[in-house]
This record gives structure tokens, sequence and C-alpha cells, in this order.
């Protein structure tokens, strides 16, 4: 693999089920390797199906030097220290509310990300979905009617996203697609369908980040772990799968490291970018 390698200018590097473990807690070895790609000059780039509110705690707060992030799946480019949007591709406002009323027909607790902000219905607290995701602040942003909100807020919404209440919900509802011209339908965890415009995904992000920063694509390191990550890992001169990742996201990378409980990212980007040879500063190997 060493003879392969081409200069890395630019990593975009997913974080859950990618950076982080399951309990949303990312290991010291891992952040080590990130603080020193920043330092070697690198440019380290967030990316994400989260707001930016929602990546601070998890990696842009115990990382200095994060430039940029993308967010929400690729609907918003953002400049970090400045909360700045660079570009954004959001839902339509009568795309969004028919999405919504699709996913209704299901047991399903829906939320929206905007730029003002995540909105979710009252009752979520019966759901069961806080005890099962206690790292999500279910107490905020909850609206009587979701759908008359984003008729009648003027909030652009970003992004949605479902959680399927029932076991293989997710899977049916993925099954049935996209009820509306230019909204797509992604699976990006378990029990868990998101809502995009076709026009946001990582990948098209992360291709006007690098258009804009005039880096090569050849150039580019990403890895990811779900269907929200594959366009990202297609534009990519580097492209890595989790361990943990799904096949059909394994299927379209060109490596495989270890899993998300392993800290397989990190063990990766230390041999690739850092060229330590996978050893971590307890000598472990990758």
């Amino acid at each position: 693999m060493q003879s392969e390698k081409q200069e890395i200018r630019l990593v975009a590097v997913d974080l859950d089920g990618t950076l982080l473990h399951e309990d949303k807690s990312i290991s010291d070895y891992t952040l080590k390797v990130l603080r020193n790609i920043v330092k070697k000059g690198v440019i380290l780039v967030p990316a994400s199906g989260r707001p930016l509110e929602g990546m601070k705690k998890a990696v842009l707060n115990q990382i200095d030097g994060i430039k940029y992030a993308i967010c929400s799946n690729g609907a918003m480019l953002m400049d970090v220290p400045e909360e700045r949007c660079i570009c954004e591709a959001g839902i339509p406002t009568e795309k969004a509310v028919e999405a919504l009323a699709f996913l209704e027909q299901f047991p399903t607790a829906v939320y929206a990300h905007t730029d003002q902000g995540t909105f979710r219905e009252v009752g979520w607290e019966k759901t069961g979905l806080s005890e099962k995701y206690p790292y999500i602040k279910f107490s905020d942003g909850n609206v009587e009617n979701l759908r008359e909100f984003l008729k009648t807020s003027g909030v652009k919404v970003l992004k949605m996203g479902a959680f399927a209440l029932e076991d293989g919900l997710a899977q049916k509802i993925l099954a049935k697609g996209s009820p509306t011209p230019g909204i797509v339908f992604l699976r990006t965890g378990d029990g868990i369908v998101e809502v995009n415009s076709v026009d946001a995904s990582k990948g098209n992000a992360l291709r006007t980040l690098c258009k804009k920063l005039k880096i090569s694509m050849e150039n580019v390191l990403a890895i990811g772990d779900n269907e929200n990550d594959i366009s990202m890992l297609q534009s990519a001169g580097v492209s890595v799968a989790m361990g943990n990742a799904e096949e059909d996201v394994k299927q379209v990378a060109k490596y495989v490291t270890g899993n998300n409980e392993e800290d397989g990212a990190g063990h990766f980007l230390d041999e690739w970018v850092l060229n330590n040879g996978g050893k971590d500063e307890y000598g472990g190997n990758l």
C-alpha cells in the first residue's frame, strides 16, 4: 500500500459510525491523529448529517484549526470560524411539506434541520427515543404542528429525517423511495431515514470546496460508513469504508479499515497522512 500512496491535501471524514464510537465519544488516540493532521497543514473537513451546532461538542471544539465543515449531508458547506454558510442546497418548503405528509403515514418521529435550528413535534418524550439517543436534545425546538410550522415560519429546511418506531419500517420506507421529484431518501443509521434535496450531497459539497481551494480530487481522502457517504467516497482519490460500513458503501470504497469501536479511521489516517505505519502511541498496529 505504501507504493500506491499519493499526496493527501484534504481529509473529509464522517462522524457518526466513523470517527465516533457508538456512545458518541471520540478516543484520545483519534483526536491526537486529527490534531496532527491539522498541524501538518492538511485540511481536515468533518462531513456529517449533523448541523454545525451538533458537530461542535463531538469534534469541532476539541480540534483547533478546522476551517470548513460539510453539514446536513451536504446541504450546507460552512466556514467554521465565522459560522458562515459558503453554499447551501436545502429543500424547498413545498417539497418538505410533501415529504412530511408522506412520512406521517407511518409510525415515525420526524425532525427538520433548518437555518434556525432543529424542529420536531411535541410528544417525542412518549416515543422512547430520548432513552435510546440521550445525546439528542429532544426538549429543544418542539412545535405543535410541524407541517404548519414549516409552511408559516419562514425557516429554510436544510434536511429532514425520520426515526422509524417499528422494526424493519425504515427499510420499507426506503424501498418505496421518494414520493416527490427533487428530493431523495437516504439510509443514515439503523432505523433512520433522512431526506435531502437531490442537489445536496457530501460529494457535491466536497467538490465545491476543493474547487474553491484549487485542490485536485486525487489529493483528497474520504472516510465514511453509510449511504450518505457514498457520493463523498466516489469523489475522493482515496476512499475508505469503515469495517462497520454497509456493504454497498464498502463496494464503492478503494479500502476498508477497522470499525469505529477500534478507531479504524484514526489508524488509517495515521498510516496514510501522518505516515506512522498505523502505530498508535501505545505501540499498537493497524
